[in-house]
């Protein structure tokens, strides 16, 4: 099976959520999005190989973020493991959409490159 399909398949997995079609293809898209930052991030020195189920898992909860971040309106909550995500507005959305980002990216936390941020310098 493909990487992208099996990111995908997790997604839905995690997901819990029963999605039409057209939910589906976007959460699809959003698999082959994740797909494609997570592996644009990744440390030189590892290869995908060595850390592929952390990676599939972390790249379907990714696509959840991003899926959840679109407007879409059959999306009211959802379930992964014992977390129950609600959807109340934007600022619910939004926190739900930075927890799941931030998760997924802790998963791989020691494979991802940094994200530019750094400090040269203190003065006193």
């Amino acid at each position: 099976m493909d990487i992208k399909q099996e990111i995908f398949e997790k997604a839905k997995l995690v997901y819990r959520q029963e999605l039409s079609a057209s939910a589906e293809g976007s959460l699809n898209e959003m698999c082959a999005a994740a797909y494609a930052e997570l592996i644009s991030r990744l440390k030189d020195e590892v290869s995908i190989d060595t850390i592929h189920d952390d990676f599939v898992r972390a790249a379907g909860i990714l696509s959840i973020a991003m899926f959840i971040g679109l407007d879409c309106p059959e999306v009211d909550s959802f379930s992964a493991g014992s977390v129950t995500l609600k959807k109340r507005g934007e600022i619910a959305k939004r926190n739900s959409v930075e927890s799941l980002r931030n998760q997924a990216e802790l998963m791989l936390a020691g494979c991802l490159k940094d994200g530019g941020f750094c400090f040269r310098a203190v003065k006193f």
